[in-house]
């Protein structure tokens, strides 16, 4: 059934849906389709941390109910975390999945003294994060996009 502006969100095929920039991702099923995409795009074209004795795992959660929090990168264990259900659409889930590869790239022990020093917005790894996922989304977008859409 149709519903107002659904044109924005996602277009039925035989397959699967035929996703936009704004379109919501619909099941954890979707999500991992298309994170999985993501993550090959990222390691290919941004590279790995050479620093860590093993690459990088994604795992994607749903948050708890009160919590904003779309990402986070634990680098004690070379883990990112994609809290899908805080991403309101396509483009808001790559950029974050763009955004916590970046701080896998950096060294994070130095984190903690920046974020305290400049605070969170100012943090200069954080910027770096932020620059990356403006940087990187459209090309991601544009390389994933054919193969999510088929």
């Amino acid at each position: 059934m149709a519903t107002p502006n659904s044109h924005l969100f996602y277009f039925k095929t035989d397959k699967h849906m035929r996703y936009t920039l704004v379109s919501k991702i619909p099941t954890r099923k979707e999500v991992l389709r298309i994170g999985r995409q993501a993550e090959r795009w990222c390691r290919d074209n941004m590279g790995l941390n050479g620093r860590k004795k093993f690459d990088p795992t994604i795992t994607y959660y749903q948050s708890v109910p009160a919590d904003v929090c779309m990402g986070e990168y634990r680098y004690w264990d070379n883990e990112i975390i994609v809290y899908y259900n805080n991403t309101p659409n396509v483009k808001a889930f790559i950029q974050t999945i763009i955004h916590e590869w970046q701080h896998q790239l950096q060294p994070m022990t130095k984190y903690e003294g920046m974020d305290s020093k400049h605070g969170y917005n100012d943090n200069p790894m954080e910027i770096e994060a932020m620059e990356a996922e403006q940087k990187y989304y459209k090309r991601l977008w544009e390389a994933i996009k054919p193969k999510i859409n088929k």
